[in-house]
């Protein structure tokens, strides 16, 4: 069988360059009788790892010229139609019996209006089950509504075309019986988010690199910095504690600021160092290789998944579980619900600077021994179950 794996958003940020990476790594030493081609965007070509050694696995990208309609400004919906034609091409040409899309989501409309040369599969990041409101407000409430009624649309419009054979859904049993029951479908299915396992620089000691007391707990922030990471509101929450309790603590921002977010950002770094001279912050706004991400989870004391607007799953968790460190993560979504069904730390609303307080101030008081089961998490988000559920091998 002649399977390609197709990813478009393979950079230096983000999730979608270590699912690769690790495929690619799982296929050199896993023998197979299938053959896969990698198909990935332009910028994934200049990325040092991604390359293989197995004689089964041929890595090709899209032309700069076939991926310009993301970027030339063209609408989304325009731009994938465009792009899907080019995935269509490239299957037929290779004659795949199977694509594996590493993000169904912005395809989900073509899929649903195409006929295709292959049997499908993929990954859906974000199912609609899983939209909230972000407060109590009518605004907040009419636009949920509007958004849950287009994405359930454009979910029931892609199970229209019948190659769809499998869509895989990260760490959610729930919404995966929701959909399925729904749609009247079985394509939904369940799929471990991974937990990656990548060696450690030695030779990053943070406490020394931004001259950290030993007294003070290290509360990380790292990844691609942008609205979504709440940095704004930690800050909130943190300039709100006492002299003493500020004094005990670094916040640690670590990763690229997103260009839009830097001004909201440095206002927000400006008023809390004003209001709460006591609090250290320290920030460094650029890409973070794995093993010094690797260094920076390890080395600190709880790890921010307080995301807002973020429902599904995410791969710090299991980063911070694997390393044994308590988060301090969102109260909705799968990363809500995973957090309080393994123990893994604290869960708060990320729009309430009040809640993200009240959370650090148990911390530092030691009120619970978080993490609680997170070895068993790990266990169960093996970079191999992922591979092999996501491949279908036996």
């Amino acid at each position: 069988m002649r399977i390609i794996i197709c990813d478009i958003y393979v950079r230096l940020v983000g999730h979608n360059l270590g699912h690769i990476q690790n495929i690619l790594r799982f296929l050199e030493t896993s023998p197979s009788n299938n053959e896969y081609v990698f198909l990935l965007n332009p910028e994934a070509k200049a990325i040092p790892s991604i390359k293989t050694s197995s004689k089964n696995v041929t890595i090709t990208f899209f032309t700069d010229e076939e991926f310009a309609p993301f970027t030339t400004g063209m609408s989304i919906i325009k731009s994938t139609q465009i792009i899907w034609k080019h995935i269509t091409r490239y299957t037929n040409e290779y004659k795949a019996d199977k694509v594996i899309m590493m993000m169904l989501d912005m395809f989900q409309h073509t899929i649903g209006s195409t006929r295709f040369p292959a049997q499908l599969t993929g990954i859906l990041f974000s199912p609609y089950p899983r939209v909230i409101p972000q407060d109590s407000t009518l605004r907040s409430k009419q636009k949920y509504t509007i958004t849950k009624a287009r994405k359930l649309f454009t979910t029931w419009w892609m199970c229209r075309n019948s190659q769809l054979k499998k869509v895989f859904i990260f760490n959610d049993l729930e919404t995966i019986k929701t959909m399925n029951e729904t749609m009247g479908t079985n394509i939904f299915t369940y799929l471990p988010d991974p937990v990656y396992d990548y060696p450690t620089r030695q030779d990053l000691i943070i406490r020394e690199k931004y001259q950290i007391p030993l007294h003070k707990k290290i509360l990380l922030a790292f990844g691609y910095i942008d609205e979504k990471k709440n940095v704004v509101n930690l800050l909130k929450a943190l300039q709100d504690l006492s002299a003493e309790e500020a004094s005990n603590i670094c916040l640690l921002v670590v990763g690229k600021i997103r260009a839009e977010h830097h001004d909201a950002l440095m206002e927000s770094l400006n008023k809390a160092k004003e209001l709460r001279p006591e609090l250290q912050v320290a920030m460094e706004s650029r890409f973070v290789d794995d093993d010094e991400m690797e260094a920076y989870v390890n080395q600190s004391d709880i790890i921010s998944v307080a995301y807002i607007n973020f429902f599904a799953s995410s791969g710090v968790i299991g980063l911070a579980a694997r390393h044994n460190k308590p988060v301090l993560a969102t109260k909705f979504g799968v990363v809500g619900d995973l957090t309080r069904e393994y123990g893994l730390g604290f869960t708060v609303d990320g729009f309430n600077p009040g809640e993200i307080k009240s959370a650090m101030i148990d911390f530092l008081k030691g009120k619970n021994a978080y993490p609680e089961r997170a070895s068993v998490f790990v266990s169960k988000h093996s970079s191999e179950k992922f591979i092999k559920t996501l491949l279908e091998i036996e």
